[in-house]
């Protein structure tokens, strides 16, 4: 009877840690994002990103479109939506679109870019980060692992901060923290 219990114990505590599901709900915010821009600071430069009114149609669906502008000039174009199950981007380079964070997720799972770029895999529920403008909890933690060489400029494994409310907040490579939320900013017209 005293094996069964901890036997018991053990599950329990065990399916509390692992088999958790949480639920991403406003983990990534496209629509709500519209009058607001974020500033990154990276390792030697910074980067905004904000997204345009309107939505881009690829296929079936509409995609917010966010805009990523890099300090030393460069500007990148990038699309999402979101439907019950899933939040989504569509690569316009390779004409596919493929999940970024599941709604609801458990650690350890798992999903794969569509063209099998990239694995993605929650490594951190409620977790915490401390960046030089602020400490974040409550964090999912995402470790990003490039599988092909298609990204050759981005590191092999990488780990994602998103934030309930503000998304992304946070990214480290082997232990460092390569790129933070410094800001978010009203856009004033």
């Amino acid at each position: 009877m005293k094996k069964t219990a901890l036997s018991f114990l053990f599950a329990l505590l065990t399916s509390i840690s692992y088999g958790q599901t949480i639920n991403t709900d406003k983990y990534l915010v496209f629509y709500e994002q519209i009058n607001t821009s974020k500033l990154y600071q990276s390792i030697n430069s910074t980067y905004l990103d904000y997204y345009l009114e309107g939505k881009t149609k690829f296929g079936k669906n509409d995609y917010y479109t966010k805009i990523r502008e890099y300090s030393w000039g460069k500007t990148d174009t990038s699309y999402y939506r979101e439907d019950n199950k899933n939040y989504y981007h569509f690569d316009s380079k390779v004409n596919s679109e493929s999940v970024v964070l599941p709604k609801k997720i458990v650690m350890g799972q798992e999903w794969f870019e569509a063209d099998g770029s990239w694995s993605y895999k929650v490594i951190g529920i409620d977790e915490k980060l401390e960046t030089p403008t602020r400490k974040y909890d409550n964090l999912i933690v995402l470790e990003c692992k490039q599988l092909q060489d298609r990204d050759k400029q981005k590191s092999k494994i990488y780990h994602l901060y998103y934030s309930k409310g503000l998304g992304m907040v946070g990214s480290m490579n082997n232990m460092q923290l390569t790129s933070y939320l410094l800001e978010v900013k009203k856009k004033t017209n």
